[in-house]
């Protein structure tokens, strides 16, 4: 009876042990599967995506090459999506005459687009609390004429201020070397030429309230704007090749286009060249590229900061487009915001466009003038194929 007993027992045992052994055999080939099904879908997913890459980076090398084939685009440029680099590439020559061509590495004159690093340094200050955005130029140039000209309206364009490129020949009437920010701000203090708007009445895109916010940084930074940017901009976010124009090094530096105007006509020794912060900067697409991520890493400004530049209202009455402090910024059809700034200096062409939504961006450089404006839907049909909300 008790031999029995166990012999039952042993035999429930081994039932219970072979369902458990094979429920686990089955649960395991289950998971394998599924295993298996997400490891390929992962692998299809991945192979979509790099298909989608390739894709994308033909069509934008066919939409350059036209530009360059018909010869309206001569540069370099560089489109980025959700971080990534996806399509860069070079197209011309930086010196016609010498028939040197460009690379990827060439340095070009921002013009304009030199404003957003004057903005942002600035916002570094006012972290610092060195300075405050209610502040007055007199505060920093106590002579000053024209009054109530806060820093925030000087970053909006709202000061009304005369363009100092209109009155600038008192200074070196034959033009034979470069003036600097601070004889453009005397020229200021002592001719007074009548400004175009009371300080806040309106929006109107001033130059001159850019070289003012320069040669503040210098006042209250006690260095020379160059410096100032090379140390708390250009270093930290490792910009190797980027750097302000300093015409006692001129025979120093390497790689750097020449800019033309309309055909091959080289853009000559300009006197207002050594005035910065609304121009200046030399750059490439892959610095620019650094720039452009490393604004949003809080690794030289706090986002919270930064914001500022994207929130405050500047515009003309006529335009749809916004102006910040050295960004001007739309929405598009689906809402979404676009950041972007264009420039021109003495042959030197610039476009740098920021999709905030999955930090993508457009970056041109040009050192031939020319009428061509690029459509930014362009950009966005060949970004998003299948969204189209993301259009103007």
């Amino acid at each position: 009876m008790i031999f029995y007993f166990n012999n039952r027992q042993l035999r429930n045992k081994f039932t219970l042990l072979f369902f458990i052994l094979f429920f686990t055999f089955i649960y395991s080939c289950n998971q394998c599967s599924n295993n298996n099904n997400k490891q390929t879908n992962v692998k299809e997913a991945n192979n979509n995506k790099i298909k989608n890459l390739k894709k994308k980076h033909k069509l934008f090398e066919k939409y350059f090459l036209t530009f360059y084939k018909n010869k309206t685009f001569n540069g370099t440029a560089l489109v980025s999506q959700k971080g990534q680099i996806i399509f860069e590439n070079f197209y011309g020559y930086k010196n016609f005459k010498k028939k040197d061509t460009l690379n990827i590495n060439t340095r070009f004159q921002l013009g304009s687009v030199s404003k957003q690093f004057t903005s942002v340094a600035i916002l570094q200050l006012v972290e610092q609390k060195k300075i405050n955005l209610n502040d007055t130029i007199q505060k920093f140039f106590p002579k000053f004429p024209y009054h109530n000209i806060t820093i925030d309206l000087l970053l909006r364009h709202r000061s009304g201020l005369p363009n100092y490129i209109y009155f600038c020949d008192a200074i070196d009437s034959l033009k034979t070397k470069p003036i600097n920010n601070f004889q453009v701000i005397d020229s200021l203090i002592s001719r007074k030429p009548q400004w175009y708007y009371p300080p806040d009445k309106r929006f109107n895109y001033s130059n001159t309230g850019y070289i003012i916010l320069a040669a503040i940084i210098e006042k209250v930074s006690k260095q020379e704007f160059k410096d100032y940017l090379r140390k708390n901009i250009f270093e930290p976010l490792n910009m190797t090749n980027t750097f302000i124009f300093d015409f006692d090094k001129k025979d120093n530096y390497k790689n750097i286009a020449t800019g033309y105007l309309y055909g091959h006509k080289k853009a000559e020794f300009d006197f207002l060249d050594g005035v910065v912060g609304d121009k200046g900067i030399y750059s490439t697409v892959e610095d620019l590229f650094k720039w452009e991520q490393g604004l949003y890493s809080n690794k030289i400004i706090n986002r919270k900061t930064l914001k500022l530049a994207f929130t405050a209202n500047g515009k003309s009455k006529r335009a749809k487009n916004m102006y910040g402090y050295g960004w001007r910024y739309y929405k598009t059809i689906s809402g979404d915001t676009i950041y972007y700034h264009a420039g021109w200096w003495k042959g030197f062409q610039s476009l740098l466009i920021h999709i905030e939504k999955d930090t993508s961006s457009i970056i041109i450089l040009k050192n031939k003038k020319n009428k061509l404006v690029f459509n930014h839907n362009d950009f966005f049909k060949i970004l998003y194929p299948n969204n189209k909300t993301m259009r103007r």
